[in-house]
């Protein structure tokens, strides 16, 4: 009897869903634009996220060594540097390759080409680029080449301090997860206004059924069921639908991402591929659980059974 109940609701609620085409449509399109509009401030938030890690991925440390500087010394201060907690990685750039970088830097520049001709011998003595574990722990990585030790041949050290640009990169993606807060708010208001005004126009439509029903003696919750199968319909179509739109366009925004961000970890298509269950799945729980308590409210107030 239970399963012939169920079916009997399912098939009341896809008639429903068919007869209702139009006002279907206009709902699942509701729907989708709120959750097409969370999914574009989500993937914001996430390019956020990489960008902020491009530009800490470039931050580093040159220390310059002085022309004469012998090599076994260098390579001492490299030592010490590798052994702080706070040093990731030290690369070391000879004297040769220095020049080599330094000529292809000012390829364009006739002035310094030439100048580099007149000169006899490299000027240029060994460096190492050191990449710290936090950007936090530079300044303390700086303060550890200040020793008497090195000062005769530690010629500059240039920190690459690109903490401007981080701080406004963390600002907008701090704007960006509030404009979602309450994006997200508008969109919860408008998407139970749809459902409720929607669920109105059924029980309106299906006015004369409803009577019958009644009559009949069928249950409160038989009558009601069908409106909440409608809700899981629309809820599960909107997000088909927006997988469908937002993971193709995902795909097609990975090689402008990549030009922009100049690495392979713009890719966002990844992103949703890796977290799909986790992304799809709250957003399906969030739309079924707004539908249904919308149709929970409409039924109240305008299903008086």
């Amino acid at each position: 009897m239970m399963l012939v109940n169920t079916g009997r609701v399912i098939g009341t609620a896809a008639q429903s869903f068919r007869r209702n085409i139009w006002l279907t449509l206009a709902t699942v399109s509701v729907l989708v634009l709120t959750l097409v509009s969370a999914n574009l401030l989500l993937s914001l938030n996430v390019l956020g996220k990489i960008a902020l890690s491009a530009v800490k991925a470039k931050v580093d440390v040159s220390v310059y060594f002085t022309p004469d500087a012998d090599e076994s010394r260098v390579q001492t201060v490299k030592v010490f540097l590798l052994s702080l907690p706070e040093v990731k990685d030290v690369e070391y750039v000879s004297p040769a390759r220095a020049m080599e970088r330094f000529s292809a830097a000012h390829k364009n520049d006739d002035s310094v080409l030439a100048s580099l001709g007149e000169l006899q011998g490299n000027p240029l003595g060994a460096t190492l680029i050191v990449k710290a574990r936090s950007i936090d722990s530079y300044p303390k990585i700086m303060a550890a080449l200040d020793q008497p030790a090195y000062a005769s041949i530690v010629e500059d050290k240039n920190f690459d301090d690109r903490e401007a640009v981080i701080e406004r990169i963390g600002s907008i993606s701090n704007r960006i997860e509030t404009a979602g807060v309450v994006v997200s708010l508008l969109f919860v208001g408008i998407t139970l206004l749809i459902v409720l005004n929607t669920i109105r126009m059924s029980i309106y439509t299906r006015r004369d059924e409803i009577a019958i029903m009644r009559l009949v003696g069928a249950s409160n919750t038989f009558i009601r069921s069908p409106f909440y199968v409608e809700a899981l319909l629309w809820s599960l179509l909107a997000v088909l639908l927006t997988v469908a739109l937002v993971l193709p366009g995902a795909q097609l925004a990975r090689p402008f991402l990549e030009a922009f961000f100049g690495t392979s970890g713009a890719d966002l298509a990844g992103f949703y591929h890796a977290n799909f269950l986790q992304v799809f799945g709250v957003q399906l729980g969030c739309v079924a659980g707004l539908s249904l308590l919308a149709t929970k409210i409409a039924t109240s107030r305008y299903l008086k059974v």
